[in-house]
């Protein structure tokens, strides 16, 4: 997963470093050197620090570029020069890179492209997939399941994500791989119901996350051989996900504990493996002068959008099949309170670390980036689970959410709606549902805490009634007093009543507490006297 690719790890290692060349040519010529007389030439836009600012009244880059840096500050870089425009091949170039202390990047608005949206529309499907099967069979076996097969969907996501970050260009060649990619993640999504059940049907899950990963490592080295400056760690990071994925051979042949177990170590190795060859150590011990960079404003954006398509499953839930029925009733309550809860956590992951000017957690050091990237996939593994979840607990008649669950005596005469009710309670098991929908929304809230106190604050002391620490910190253990309520046994609607009160507390001191002091205090009208 090459989502570290690059990041702070990277840019951390040089930011104290970071300073401008100390003149134009001087860059110029050691930059034409490096890249060996390629097509990629090197133009120094602006002498000094190269940051999206207004500077008579028009922006070097964009508008949201430019949001983004009065919130998080400058970034010191130069400007590099894209080759040539092609419909059939551009030459692969870096888009953002390190060298000797000074980040270079191409010039232009860095948003989701057109290719990343539409691989966002098959997440759509491939998360409600996953968590469908989960909660269709609630239990701790289907707990892990939903895990083991979410991570690697993730895996696949953060790939490409930061393909596009780190390479994008639009041409033939990245279209027709996109494509490749799709057809993979279809397969696997159609055909993980039997991993667990016979070595064909993990072959058939697990093929295609190997060549999916495999492809990457072709296409690294294909692109190592025109991107110099990226060159070695490409080919290393290569080598290393052919190894990788090489250990996923016998996993296809294994028992079932078998399998579990070297999933889980061979993911921890890909992790592991991807960290140690991006981080700065590696960079100091191999005396590397140019290395890979994250264009950090579209790596926030990537994973706000997918953050958004989670929270849609909320809404997909309660209005997709239209399980409420007509008018009003209890089910469209429950739904209800679905809807203001995902609205709540919207809002709490925009919050963010609720500071007006702060270091971007990517940008502070190498433990912040790992901690800010690696959170957001418990978040939204969760927070899938929970919306899935709490959608059949808005839809089911029943609403005994008690572990243990009394029959009538056989022969017993019930209502019709009873009955039906009786019915859904032998194929769910409603306990286990409950703890999917709290126990999910509950480390959702953990993770948003982790989230907002990973930034560092650069707010003036006293600008906010209280600390960004203490502004924050709430949610997680608003987290875990969410994620024990379902031992309470509450009925659903109950249930959902209670979490939607905790969290719109939540939001509604967050709101305040985060608003300066100034808005919130007014000052003094002096009064004029008319002359």
């Amino acid at each position: 997963m090459e989502h570290l690719n690059g990041s702070s790890l990277s840019h951390l290692d040089s930011k104290n470093n970071q300073g401008v060349a100390s003149s134009t040519e001087d860059v110029f010529v050691e930059e034409e050197d490096l890249l060996d007389n390629s097509d990629v030439a090197v133009v120094i836009e602006e002498a000094a620090v190269g940051v999206a600012e207004d500077r008579a009244g028009e922006l070097t880059d964009s508008e949201g570029e430019d949001e983004f840096i009065r919130k998080y500050g400058e970034i010191n870089f130069l400007y590099i020069r894209k080759p040539r425009e092609s419909v059939w091949f551009v030459r692969p170039h870096a888009l953002n890179y390190f060298k000797d202390g000074i980040l270079y990047r191409t010039k232009g608005e860095r948003t989701s492209e057109k290719a990343e949206l539409f691989l966002d529309l098959m997440y759509v499907a491939i998360i409600a997939n996953l968590a469908g099967e989960a909660t269709a069979n609630a239990s701790g076996a289907a707990l892990l399941k939903y895990i083991l097969l979410f991570i690697p969907a993730w895996i696949i996501w953060a790939d490409v994500k930061d393909f596009v970050n780190y390479y994008y260009n639009e041409d033939l060649f990245q279209r027709v791989c996109l494509i490749w990619y799709l057809v993979l993640l279809v397969l696997f999504a159609n055909s993980h119901y039997d991993v667990l059940k016979d070595p064909r049907g993990a072959a058939i899950t697990i093929v295609p996350y190997m060549l999916c990963r495999l492809t990457l490592a072709a296409t690294l080295v294909v692109y190592s051989c025109y991107i110099p400056e990226l060159r070695f760690q490409q080919r290393v990071y290569a080598a290393s996900i052919l190894v990788t994925t090489s250990l996923w051979i016998p996993v296809i042949f294994l028992s079932t504990r078998g399998k579990i177990g070297m999933s889980i170590a061979i993911f921890v190795l890909e992790q592991l493996s991807f960290m140690t060859i991006h981080h700065p150590i590696f960079k100091k011990t191999f005396k590397l002068r140019t290395s890979t960079a994250l264009n950090i404003e579209h790596e926030v954006e990537r994973f706000s959008v997918f953050f958004t398509i989670a929270i849609g499953e909320f809404l997909y839930k309660i209005v997709a099949t239209g399980p409420l029925g007509i008018g009003f009733s209890t089910k469209f309550l429950r739904a209800i309170f679905m809807l203001l809860i995902a609205y709540i956590l919207f809002w709490i992951y925009n919050y963010g670390s609720t500071a007006r000017k702060a270091v971007h957690a990517l940008r502070h050091s190498g433990v912040t980036a790992i901690l800010f990237i690696y959170a957001h996939l418990p978040l939204i593994a969760a927070i899938v689970l929970a919306a899935d979840a709490g959608g059949d607990l808005v839809e089911l008649d029943i609403t005994n959410l008690h572990r243990k669950q009394h029959h009538g005596e056989e022969g017993s005469v019930f209502g019709h709606e009873e009955l039906i009710a009786r019915e859904e309670e032998s194929e769910h098991n409603m306990y286990a549902l409950a703890f999917f929908f709290g126990g999910g929304l509950g480390v959702a809230m953990i993770c948003l805490g982790v989230l907002g106190l990973l930034d560092v604050s650069r707010d003036p002391p006293g600008t906010f009634v209280l600390s960004r620490f203490w502004r924050v910190i709430w949610r997680v253990p608003v987290g875990l007093i969410i994620a024990l309520l379902p031992f309470a046994e509450l009925n659903s609607n109950i249930l959902m009543g209670v979490i939607f009160a905790i969290l719109a507390v939540l939001i509604v001191f967050e709101s305040i507490v985060s608003t300066p002091k100034d808005f919130l205090i007014d000052k003094k009208i002096q009064p004029t006297i008319a002359a």
